[in-house]
């Protein structure tokens, strides 16, 4: 029995010692295991990486053949080229330290250097660095063969960090112009990059924009702002130097023309609907804090934070985040921020026509003023010849070229508002009895067909045939009847001139009215035709004993009788109407008064006729499933019935308002104020 004990202790020891051997192994495959695992890994990361850098050059080659990079002269400046592309400082540290030369070198077909590239590809951290290395900062006035600066293209690109770096370091950047005499600062504004065209113009000293007939800087810089509507730089450079209102760019065009015009471009305050109007009113541009009119203007891009906390107060702004985001959308909406700039820009305006104001007086400029005013005539602006002609009124008296006063260049271009100042004139005489060199009068130029820019605002050749009419008569009371038949140099009266000038719009006009009333009446003779039907085959039938229908006691009955006859006589008043129009004698009058009021009273008849017809369909309606399962349908019923009227109104009822208000209201005002 101890001789077993024994054996079964010997047996298990080997056992433990044998499962301890397995364990030892297993642990050392695993250790084996794992080191071939990292082996492997950092093998395939190591293929990765050469498959990568690989992959890099093969697509550089394709590149290179396809034209996509740059071609270079040689192989080290091609590596510096793709290093500077891809930001990598390192490797062009490395390479500019192998030649210290191509650091203010060409290194591209097209004349780039280092520093043009970095500010291509806006790599500031890389800038910075070549900016470091570089002892001549005259360098950078270096050219491509476009004509760019590394400040140039900075400013294209828009990186106003990379063009901070290049104005550090050479400030005389800012007055190297490109190959169409646009400084930085210019071509900011001109691509629309406001907060960078702010900041070089902060930058870029006095001396650059001063009036230079040899390079036009100053100018070429306020056609920008002028016409990119950037009042405020325009308004504190010429506060700055008043002589560049009368200075000229390489195209001859001067800042007092694009001031002249440049209300053209924004509403007018008579333009904005009536509760518009009332906001406009009610703001006042003066406490504006990005007004400022003699400051030097730096535009700040506010977060959305700030902004709601400017605009819709401290109190709100403090409130919880998702009232200030309503508060602050509502705003938008509205459209108050909108108004609040159109006034800042009014404002703006209005201080620099002030500017030209004071030197409205000048005597070698007089001629130059006055073509200003010519322009301002021919765009409508009121404002600026009613401030113009204050500061010094004999610049009315002054005619173009060709005699003509700026009341022939209102009526040929039809500035209704600028001709109502006529009436407001103390010598109004000497502009009404006035010829020009060929002997035409103001009725003369109203004789003249309007361009056809302005005709293609009025709807239809009738209504255009109408306006032009409108214009004839309104000068023709204001001319002296000694002067109305008087023959200009061509041997034409004003009223010969009229019948020549617009004998093709007559005939559009006749045409279009008549294909108009002639569609407009097959609708109103169908309508005549079924509610004729329809007041005799009366909803529910009739007694057969006495003839009364039988739902004559139903109230929605007596809707369908009444809009039935409604609908019936209306329709035959605009059959009647349309009828009348296609049976006219059709003359000059006929389009002044006659043939708009019988389209207009046709058009309403014929949108009457229609509701009507709608009403006593949705009645029967009513009447017919009024006891029946089936009264659900009547909501459906009446929203489709709405669509016809819908119709009508978006395609036919502007064109009545429109003819409605073109024939009995009118775009002059003789009541003005006396000026100048």
């Amino acid at each position: 029995m101890a001789r077993s004990l024994a054996t079964t202790k010997e047996e298990r020891e080997d056992l433990e010692q044998q499962i301890t051997r397995m364990i030892l192994r297993g642990v050392e495959n695993l250790d084996v295991i794992r080191r071939e695992l990292k082996r492997q890994i950092r093998a395939k990361r190591e293929f990765e990486e050469k498959e990568k850098r690989r992959a890099a050059e093969a697509a550089d080659g394709a590149e290179e053949e396809e034209g996509i990079t740059v071609e270079v002269e040689n192989a080290e400046e091609n590596r510096l080229y793709k290093a500077i592309c891809k930001n990598r400082w390192e490797r062009a540290k490395a390479l500019l330290e192998n030649k210290p030369s191509a650091l203010t070198s060409k290194i591209t077909a097209s004349g780039k250097t280092p520093f043009h590239v970095a500010a291509l590809f806006g790599h500031v951290k890389i800038l910075e660095e070549l900016l470091k290395l570089l002892d001549n900062p005259e360098s950078l006035e270096t050219v491509d063969d476009v004509g760019n600066t590394p400040l140039l293209i900075a400013t294209v690109t828009g990186s106003i960090e990379v063009a901070k770096y290049l104005v550090d370091k050479n400030p005389k950047l800012l007055g190297i112009p490109n190959s169409t005499n646009e400084l930085p600062a210019t071509l900011a504004l001109l691509i629309g990059h406001r907060e960078m065209g702010n900041y070089l113009y902060s930058q870029t000293p006095l001396e650059y924009l001063q009036p230079n007939d040899d390079r036009p800087l100053g100018p070429t810089l306020l056609r920008c702002c002028l016409e990119t509507q950037c009042f405020d730089i325009a308004h504190h450079l010429l506060s700055k130097c008043q002589d560049l209102l009368f200075a000229s760019d390489n195209e001859d065009w001067k800042p007092i023309f694009g001031i002249a015009t440049m209300n053209s471009t924004m509403p007018s305050p008579s333009e904005l609907v009536f509760w518009k109007r009332w906001i406009y009113d009610y703001i006042d541009a003066n406490s504006t804090p990005s007004f400022q009119s003699a400051s030097l203007p730096v535009h700040h891009k506010d977060t959305r934070e700030k902004a709601q906390g400017k605009l819709i107060g401290p109190a709100v702004a403090a409130g919880p985040r998702l009232l200030r985001r309503l508060i602050f959308s509502a705003y938008n909406f509205v459209g108050i921020k909108k108004l609040k700039e159109l006034k800042l820009l009014h404002a703006q305006a209005n201080e620099i026509v002030r500017l030209v104001c004071k030197n409205a007086s000048k005597r070698d400029e007089v001629i130059t003023v006055a073509d200003a005013l010519f322009r301002a005539a021919k765009e409508g602006n009121v404002e600026f010849v009613v401030q113009i002609s204050k500061a010094n009124p004999e610049i009315l008296l002054i005619g173009d070229n060709s005699y003509r006063n700026i009341f022939y260049h209102a009526i040929e271009h039809r500035q209704a508002r600028f001709f109502s100042l006529i009436h407001g004139l103390r010598f109004k005489d000497v502009f009404a009895s006035s010829r020009d060199r060929n002997g035409n009068s103001l009725l003369h130029a109203a004789a003249t067909q309007a361009p056809a820019s302005l005709l293609d605002r009025i709807r239809g050749p009738t209504l255009q045939m109408q306006r032009e009419l409108q214009w004839f008569k309104e000068v023709e009371k204001l001319i002296p009847t000694t002067i109305r038949k008087a023959r200009n140099s061509d041997g034409m009266t004003a009223e010969e001139l009229f019948k020549q000038k617009h004998e093709g719009l007559m005939i559009q006009g006749e045409n279009w009215i008549k294909a108009t009333a002639s569609s407009c009446s097959v609708v109103g003779a169908l309508i005549v035709t079924i509610m004729f039907t329809a007041a005799f085959t009366v909803p529910g039938g009739n007694d057969q004993t006495f003839g009364f229908p039988l739902l004559i006691k139903q109230s929605f009955f007596k809707v369908f009788i009444f809009s039935t006859i409604l609908s019936l006589l209306f329709s035959s008043t605009s059959v009647l109407m349309f009828l009348a129009i296609l049976t006219s004698h059709y003359s000059e009058q006929k389009f002044l008064k006659s043939l708009p009021t019988k389209l207009s009273l046709g058009l309403s008849s014929l949108f009457i006729s229609i509701v009507g017809m709608i009403v006593a369909f949705l009645s029967t309606i009513r009447l017919i499933l009024k006891h029946t399962n089936y009264s659900w349908g009547l909501l459906p019923v009446i929203m489709l019935a709405s669509v016809p009227i819908c119709l009508f109104v978006l395609s036919q009822f502007p064109l009545l308002l429109h003819s409605v208000f073109a024939t009995y209201g009118s775009i002059f005002d003789r009541k003005v104020k006396p000026w100048p």
